[in-house]
């Protein structure tokens, strides 16, 4: 049997062409330059979320036909210290694909390789909605039925008192959001989110993370967000553009939402800081002041420096961010409680946010 020292040598076995996506801060497509290079530890994994590269994998068999839908693999691999695969939990991967469907009765059979696989997982249903729109973008075919639906009803008169947007598919809502750059969709999309009921612009704001936002809808966001206090409202606006440079406008109204009296990170003002954490957590290297501001806040919150030292840990191995948050906590600035919050990351295991 051929030497596999990597994924890539794994499906050239199987018979198989792969594509590679990320699936986990946004849903990205992953060039096959970067396979190669994270793939033979030449390069960090370039979209590490929640410390682990989340891997949507196409495979199309070479001998399968041509229309033959291709098998979806989803495998979630821990990142090290470095950003970069870890190839030992790689290699035990690559190991139980081939020991299950190489070494058993020498069939290649690709659908069933991961069950019960410890490196499997099942996306949710928002992540899953979204992988699929883009797909269908790429592959050129067409949206789901979902879609018609969705686009029918924005076109209509949006009535808070009016249910039939109970009947709409999530589907077609991630139908609409990877097509936000069509001239003919944006001026949909930004009806929805002004003046759509609750759960559709929230839905929709979510999915629009995963899109490279035209200029004109950034500054339609940067003149609504102020006008929402809805906290959940906030933290979507805030995803719909986190693959955005943002303007100094709109850090501006996001460091104004978590000032308060007491400099103390309410359960609101960590519901939008975690939203900037999981989604565009580039923006606090763009504006230390909001790193500064978001990491004292933190450290004023009473619950025992739960929700400090799990994103302190998130965003130390985040590496756009990495040397910006270490350069606050070296600082000569830091206030009592900022040097004690970080005094207790050494102290205990940070817990998880939820």
């Amino acid at each position: 049997m051929n030497n596999i020292e990597s994924l890539t040598d794994l499906f050239e076995l199987v018979g198989c062409k792969a594509s590679f996506y990320d699936i986990g801060r946004h849903v990205s497509k992953i060039t096959p330059a970067q396979v190669i290079q994270f793939d033979k530890k030449q390069q960090p994994y370039p979209y590490a979320f929640k410390q682990q590269a989340w891997l949507a994998i196409l495979l199309h068999p070479l001998k399968a036909e041509q229309d033959a839908e291709p098998v979806i693999w989803f495998i979630r691999l821990p990142i090290d210290e470095k950003g970069s695969i870890n190839l030992g939990t790689r290699d035990h991967l690559i190991k139980s694909i081939v020991d299950r469907i190489l070494n058993k009765d020498g069939s290649t059979d690709i659908s069933d390789a991961l069950k019960d696989n410890p490196y499997a997982f099942q996306p949710d249903h928002e992540r899953m909605a979204s992988f699929h729109a883009a797909l269908s973008v790429q592959f050129k075919k067409d949206a789901s039925s979902f879609f018609d639906q969705l686009v029918t009803y924005l076109e209509s008169d949006l009535n808070e008192e009016d249910t039939s947007w109970q009947a709409l598919g999530l589907q077609g809502i991630a139908d609409l959001a990877v097509r936000a750059n069509q001239a003919k969709y944006l001026p949909l999309i930004k009806k929805a989110i002004e003046f759509a009921p609750h759960p559709v612009a929230v839905a929709l704001a979510k999915a629009l993370e995963h899109e490279r936002p035209e200029d004109d809808y950034l500054s339609f966001i940067e003149t609504i967000y102020p006008t929402r206090g809805n906290t959940e409202w906030r933290a979507a606006l805030i995803r719909s553009v986190s693959k955005a440079a943002p303007s100094e406008r709109l850090l501006q109204s996001i460091k104004l939402s978590l000032v308060t009296g007491e400099n103390q990170a309410t359960d609101d003002e960590l519901q939008l800081i975690v939203a900037i954490v999981a989604k565009c957590p580039s923006w606090f290297n763009t504006d230390p002041e909001l790193l500064s501001l978001t990491m004292e806040n933190l450290a004023n919150r009473n619950d025992g420096y739960v929700a400090f030292s799990q994103i302190a840990s998130e965003l130390s191995h985040t590496p756009v961010v990495r040397g910006s948050l270490w350069s606050l906590f070296r600082g000569e600035n830091r206030s009592p409680k900022l040097t004690q919050a970080i005094g207790s990351l050494f102290t205990k295991a940070p817990e998880q946010v939820q």
